[in-house]
């Protein structure tokens, strides 16, 4: 399974961790022992952490980091690259795609993702940008897509 998300959450993030810890689990019940996450900001570095925690339980998950190349983490905020530094060294391998930064190399990422998924976990409340064409995509090839974003009533009840 992969997953694909906004890098900027409309809802707080331990909402979100919820309804994740609840499909990885029911996941995990139905055989998925594999995750692949992009590690970028937002939905991806959640999703990774939620693994780990899932891996606490169940040993034999993995967790696949695939960056889109060497130095995603360049710009970023202090505090962020500290917990994708946390997520590269507790993952069960680290994939990356490309040494150097070019136009285009997050859509290879997510390609690359989801080429290697049966089933893609979003969170996506935005009509356009990467999340968008990554679920559309995982669509066309015919993947189970679930959108976290969709559950937010279900959660509340």
């Amino acid at each position: 399974a992969c997953f694909t998300g906004h890098r900027s959450l409309d809802e707080p993030q331990e909402r979100i961790a919820a309804r994740l810890d609840g499909q990885l689990e029911l996941l995990y019940q139905q055989g998925y022992r594999r995750f692949l996450c992009g590690g970028a900001l937002g939905f991806d570095q959640l999703a990774g952490e939620r693994v780990l925690r899932l891996r606490q339980h169940h040993p034999d998950v993995l967790l696949v980091m695939v960056l889109p190349c060497a130095h995603q983490v360049c710009h970023w905020p202090e505090r962020d690259e500290q917990r994708y530094a946390h997520l590269i060294v507790q993952s069960d391998e680290v994939r990356v795609l490309s040494q150097i930064y070019y136009d285009g190399c997050m859509m290879v990422r997510n390609r690359h993702m989801v080429d290697r998924s049966s089933l893609c976990i979003c969170y996506l409340d935005k009509p356009k940008g990467g999340t968008m064409s990554t679920a559309a995509y995982a669509c066309k090839k015919g993947l189970t897509i679930v959108n976290l974003a969709l559950m937010k009533d279900d959660a509340a009840r």
